[in-house]
């Protein structure tokens, strides 16, 4: 009973030192990750503003974009926005903290590069709603047009890439799939696997007998 006692008092006292080890190197870590943030933002506060003049704005070109049939259809609210968003500035710079935008452009730029940035989203939302606006009345050719442009500018919205799927499956369009699916292998956002699981999962009902 004495030894079962002290196997068990052992046993005990390697699982909590093991514990205690993993807990600390855990919050080792953490410091570390915390120290080395408010190093870099730290950094990043320093550095001089950068002229952003020549960066890839992206342009609304309302000309390939089917928006008088939006108004006719019924669609103000999203043509007044596609309208409104039209004298505006836009960068995708969804894959960049704010830390990063200041270590490469400085912070006096943020402001603006975010707003740029807020432009963009609010741009491919508006696009995006207005496809499915199309598709609900069955007006799926203006539908690809919308979602055309929006992969043109770089959508990286799941639900563009379906509708578009969808289409381009219903018209047996393969070379637009093709391209659809490499479009969406050279995606760097988080929704890359959601997207490509969407692509394939069109396809796969496509070859069930």
């Amino acid at each position: 009973m004495f030894y079962l006692n002290y196997i068990i008092i052992c046993v005990t006292l390697l699982v909590g030192f093991a514990a205690f080890r993993a807990i600390s190197y855990q919050n080792r870590k953490a410091k570390n990750a915390i120290e080395e943030f408010w190093n870099r933002e730290s950094k990043a506060n320093s550095v001089r503003r950068a002229d952003i003049s020549n960066l890839d704005y992206i342009t609304l070109s309302l000309d390939k974009l089917p928006i008088n049939e939006a108004k006719k259809l019924g669609f103000s609210d999203i043509y007044d926005e596609l309208i409104r968003l039209s004298d505006k500035k836009f960068l995708n710079l969804s894959s960049y903290s704010n830390t990063d935008l200041k270590m490469m452009y400085g912070p006096a730029n943020l402001d603006e590069l975010s707003e740029c940035d807020s432009n963009y989203s609010q741009l491919l939302r508006t696009l995006n709603k207005l496809s499915k606006e199309f598709i609900k009345i069955d007006k799926s050719e203006l539908a690809k047009k919308v979602l055309e442009y929006s992969m043109e500018i770089g959508s990286d919205l799941s639900s563009d890439f379906e509708m578009l799927g969808r289409i381009y499956h219903d018209e047996k369009n393969t070379d637009g799939f093709r391209m659809l699916e490499e479009k969406a292998e050279s995606i760097s956002s988080l929704s890359k696997t959601l997207i490509i699981n969407k692509l394939n999962h069109i396809k796969e009902n496509d070859e069930q007998p």
